[in-house]
C-alpha cells in the first residue's frame, strides 16, 4: 500500500505548521488563560492532567519538565484510573485544576471524570484542551465560570485512526499554558523545532525506509524524562497502525535493564531517543555500549538532535538532526522531532505489512473513539 495516499500521512507531516498555528492561538488567549488560572486560590493547589490512551500520554510527557519549573504539584492521572477509583485521586479539600486532554472530547471516561471532579472536589476548576469544538467536553466547558476551553487548531482533529497532530499539539499547549510567563522564550523554541522538523522530513523518510525493510516482530522505544512519555506514545502508534501485528514496548534507558530487556530477540529493533541533558546521556551511552558488547542480531536504532560520533559508533542505525541549537532545547520540545520519526516509522511499517493505516482494525475490536464503556454511578 502507498502510505502517502493515507490521510494519516498528511496529518503527520503537517504537524510543524500546526505547532506554529497553535502558538498564535495561545498568544491570542494568553490574557484570558492567565486570568482564569490566577483566580484559582487555595492553601494547596494541584494540577491534574488527564485523558485516556494518547491523551493520557500528553500529561506523562510534559509533567516532569513542567514540575521542575513551577512551585505547585502537576500530576498526570488517566481518566481510566480516576473513573474506577476516584477517591484515590480527587481530594475533597484540595483546590484542583483538572486539565482534560482529548481529541474528540467524547470518550465516556473523559466526561465521567469531569462529573466526578465536580461532585467530589469542593474547589474544582477545569481546563479543556481539545481538538473538537462539537465534542462533549467543549459543550461542558460552557457550564459555569470554573471552566476554560482551549481549542486546538482545526486540523488537529485527526480523521485517521491514530492520534498524531492532536497529541503533539496538546503537549505544546499544556507547556505553554502552565509556563505562560515565559511565552516569548517558549515561542522561539517551538518555532525553531517546527522549522527543523519540517526541513528534515525527506531525510527522516530515507532513514526509515532502511528500518522498515528489516525483518522485525518487535519494536522497543527508550527515552528519559519527557522522552519517556514520547516513547510511550510512539510505542502505542506501533500497535495501533500495524493492527497489533508488530509488538511494541517502551521504557527508560536505565529501567530497561531491570527485567524488560527480556523482550529482546534477533527480530527486535530498539529505538533509543537520546537526551539533550549531558548527565543523562552518559547513562544512555552506557546502555548503547552494553548492547554493542553483547553482539547478537538485535537492531539498535539511535535518534539524536546533535551529531555524536561516539553514539554513532555504538549503534547499527543512526539518525541525527545534526543541529547544535536543537541540542540545547528541552526534550519536551526538541523531542517532537523524534515523535514525528516514530509516527512515520509506524505508518510506513503498517503500509509494508499491507495494512491500511487509516483503518488498521476494520473488524472493529478497537475504535477511533472508544465504545462499549459503561459508566457506573459513584456512591
Amino acid at each position: 500500500m502507498e502510505f502517502k495516499n493515507c490521510v494519516t500521512w498528511e496529518e503527520i507531516i503537517q504537524q510543524p505548521s500546526i505547532w506554529k498555528e497553535e502558538l498564535e492561538i495561545v498568544k491570542k488567549n494568553l490574557k484570558s488563560i492567565g486570568e482564569f488560572i490566577n483566580r484559582v486560590k487555595g492553601e494547596k493547589v494541584k494540577v491534574i492532567f488527564t485523558g485516556a490512551g494518547s491523551s493520557e500520554f500528553v500529561g506523562n510527557t510534559l509533567c516532569s519538565y513542567v514540575n521542575s519549573k513551577v512551585d505547585i504539584d502537576v500530576l498526570s492521572v488517566p481518566t481510566t484510573d480516576i473513573v474506577s477509583m476516584p477517591e484515590q485521586y480527587l481530594e475533597k479539600d484540595v483546590t484542583t485544576i483538572l486539565v482534560s486532554c482529548a481529541r474528540s472530547g467524547n470518550s465516556p471516561e473523559s466526561v465521567a471524570t469531569v462529573n466526578l471532579a465536580d461532585k467530589l472536589v469542593k474547589n474544582i476548576h477545569h481546563i479543556f484542551i481539545t481538538c473538537n469544538p462539537e465534542g462533549q467536553l467543549a459543550k461542558i466547558s460552557k457550564e459555569g465560570e470554573n471552566k476554560y476551553l482551549l481549542l486546538m487548531p482545526e486540523r488537529t482533529n485527526d480523521k485517521g485512526f491514530a492520534m498524531t497532530g492532536s497529541f503533539s499539539s496538546m503537549v505544546v499547549a499544556g507547556v505553554l499554558i502552565l509556563l505562560r510567563e515565559n511565552f516569548a522564550e517558549l515561542e522561539e523554541k517551538v518555532t525553531y523545532v517546527s522549522n527543523v522538523v519540517e526541513k528534515n522530513i525527506d531525510r527522516i523518510l530515507e532513514n526509515i525506509e532502511i528500518i522498515t525493510d528489516l525483518d522485525l516482530e518487535r519494536i522497543v522505544y527508550l527515552g528519559d524524562g519527557a522522552l519517556k512519555g514520547l516513547a510511550e506514545e510512539v510505542s502505542l502508534k506501533v500497535l495501533e497502525l500495524t493492527g497489533g501485528k508488530l509488538a511494541s514496548f517502551y521504557n527508560t534507558f536505565l529501567g530497561f535493564r531491570h527485567g524488560p530487556k527480556s523482550i529482546v530477540n534477533e527480530k527486535t529493533a530498539i529505538v533509543c531517543m537520546m537526551s539533550n541533558n549531558s548527565h543523562t546521556r552518559v547513562y544512555e551511552l552506557d546502555l548503547l555500549k552494553e548492547f554493542k558488547n553483547e553482539g547478537g542480531k538485535k537492531k539498535i536504532v539511535v535518534l539524536d538532535t546533535i551529531f555524536d560520533e561516539e553514539v554513532k559508533n555504538n549503534c547499527d542505525y543512526y539518525f541525527s538532526f545534526n543541529d547544535e541549537k536543537l541540542g540545547k532545547i528541552e526534550e519536551v520540545f526538541a523531542g517532537l522531532g523524534y515523535l514525528v520519526y516514530g509516527q512515520l516509522l509506524s505508518l510506513m511499517k503498517s503500509a509494508k505489512l499491507g495494512i491500511n493505516p487509516d483503518n488498521p482494525c476494520p473488524t472493529g475490536e478497537v475504535n477511533r473513539v472508544v465504545k462499549g464503556v459503561i459508566i457506573h454511578e459513584y456512591k
